[in-house]
């Protein structure tokens, strides 16, 4: 039974993909998201329905357009299939429980945070205020209010603190207040550790590269939706393995 039920959320999951990949392309042209219907970005015709299935439709067309014959951008079915991915190992891991589905839904959220701050440099209010909801639902069915209350202020005060002196964005402080109603002060600390040591790596990459300079503004939200999905997946583990060491 539960396979059937991780094969039908994974079905559900690439379409929730299809949507994050329409909003990667068109929030930062400024399109419409809901209104505009999708088409061809070459030869600009309209598709149909059977054309719009989520990976499958790219590998029935083998990557080409109908019409024009030009090639469909393999980004939409990657960001389809990583969206599955990603969602369905909390539902594994966390079990067909309230907690895996919320977990499960989250992952999906700060996937599409992470592609969109790194293009748009902005994290979506809306985005933010889901991870909330989930985390408050998640707060009444495991009864943490004070570890929801904790985690809401433990990271996103200091977080606050730098982004009024410009060190850091806003959004940041709103997504950390959200993970931290959702996750508990142990698993926002968890999540804020893993993030910025992600950042740090990748500033330290860029520098290697010559693609970055220190003082150059780099998009930090899609490493904290990392250290929360790290965070989420295994902070309890992590937790436990550091507390036997003493």
């Amino acid at each position: 039974m539960n396979i059937l039920i991780f094969i039908f959320a994974f079905i559900i999951l690439t379409c929730i993909g299809s949507f994050i990949g329409v909003c990667y392309e068109r929030i930062p042209r400024e399109e419409q998201i809901i209104k505009g219907r999708s088409h061809c970005d070459t030869c600009g015709r309209t598709l149909k329905v059977w054309e719009l299935i989520p990976v499958f439709s790219f590998i029935f067309l083998r990557g080409k357009c109908v019409s024009c014959k030009s090639k469909i951008p393999v980004s939409s079915t990657v960001i389809e299939l990583l969206t599955a991915i990603f969602g369905i190992i909390p539902l594994i891991v966390y079990g067909v429980t309230v907690q895996g589905f919320i977990y499960c839904s989250v992952s999906c959220i700060l996937f599409e945070i992470a592609l969109l701050d790194s293009k748009t440099m902005e994290i979506s209010d809306l985005a933010c205020i889901l991870i909330a909801g989930l985390g408050v639902g998640l707060m009444f069915c495991n009864d943490t209010y004070v570890s929801s209350a904790i985690g809401l202020i433990c990271v996103s005060v200091p977080f606050l603190i730098l982004a009024l002196f410009k060190m850091m964005g806003f959004g940041d402080v709103k997504l950390m207040a959200a993970v931290g109603i959702l996750l508990g002060f142990k698993g926002v600390l968890l999540a804020a550790f893993f993030g910025i040591t992600a950042g740090c790596i990748a500033a330290i990459i860029k520098k290697i590269r010559k693609t970055h300079g220190w003082k150059s503004e780099m998009a930090f939200g899609p490493y904290l939706c990392i250290g929360t999905y790290l965070s989420l997946l295994i902070g309890e583990k992590c937790l436990e393995l550091y507390l036997s060491l003493f």
